[in-house]
């Protein structure tokens, strides 16, 4: 009996000290130092990840654009412009987005307090890799400005090829014209076969014997080329050729058309000769 009222004591005493202890203010500041490093661990647990989070992010975009950097560089030999351009434009607005998001994240690590030497760093390796991709960036749109300024140089010079091309083609197409017009031109002859009345009346011939040879009125005449023309047929049972031709240049045969009416046909056998002192013939039909 009287060792258990001992041990009652001794317990009684024990919780008494115990109640002490943690009624005591060095009790509950001690208490509450440990719930705010708790709290503190958490939030730097956090932090920790939130910027791991954002630093493999950005590694990860890193490496996605090295890869879409030897894509680039192998399609720019192509014909695929506007899709390097595009993709240029979207690696460009990547770039700044993960530059925005380090340079905040390098903001939080100066102004904490806390132990950040290696993140800093870290950080540091990746804006400066970014720096090296935006330059990259930089100098393959130039170079595509570059080719495209070469293009429209070469555009140009194509376009104005192509107008001094069709300048020599119409330029070479009047001169064809022109040829072909004196050509025909000196080849020009002109005849007529009339009654000796009505050579007369047209100021063909000034008498049976006489052929005008000034001033001749062209409009009288038929015209031909003296190429083809190698025959001439008169509606008449008599010719006689007035102008001067070489008689052994032609001959005269006669004969009758198809309704059995006679005719004349002047058959020209030497056409340089026949036409040599002029290219005017005229002849009286009786």
């Amino acid at each position: 009996m009287k060792r258990t009222l001992t041990i009652l004591s001794v317990a009684l005493v024990a919780l008494m000290l115990s109640s002490c202890v943690e009624s005591s203010k060095k009790y509950q500041a001690l208490q509450k130092e440990n719930e705010a490093l708790t709290a503190q661990n958490a939030s730097i647990q956090k932090d920790f990840e939130t910027t791991m989070g954002i630093i493999n992010d950005v590694e990860n975009n890193l490496q996605a654009i090295r890869e879409a950097e030897g894509m680039m560089t192998m399609q720019q030999e192509g014909s695929q412009r506007e899709q390097i351009v595009a993709e240029l434009l979207q690696l460009k607005e990547q770039m700044a987005i993960n530059h925005a998001r380090l340079d905040s994240l390098n903001d939080a690590l100066a102004k904490s307090n806390k132990n950040n030497a290696n993140l800093r760093a870290q950080v540091k390796k990746l804006q400066a890799q970014l720096a090296e991709k935006e330059e990259m960036i930089a100098n393959l749109q130039s170079q595509v400005a570059e080719k495209d300024g070469q293009i429209a140089n070469l555009n140009t010079q194509v376009e104005n090829l192509n107008t001094d091309l069709t300048n020599a083609n119409n330029e070479i197409e009047n001169l064809n014209t022109n040829l072909t017009n004196s050509t025909n031109e000196l080849n020009a002859v002109y005849y007529i076969g009339a009654t000796a009345k009505e050579l007369k009346a047209q100021g063909v011939i000034l008498s049976k014997t006489k052929v005008l040879r000034g001033e001749v009125p062209t409009e009288a005449f038929t015209k031909g080329d003296m190429r083809e023309l190698t025959s001439i047929t008169f509606n008449s049972k008599k010719a006689v050729v007035l102008s001067t031709h070489a008689a052994e240049a032609y001959n005269l045969v006669k004969g009758v058309d198809a309704d059995g009416n006679k005719i004349v046909t002047l058959e020209i056998t030497n056409p340089d000769l026949f036409w040599k002192v002029t290219r005017y013939l005229v002849v009286l039909t009786k």
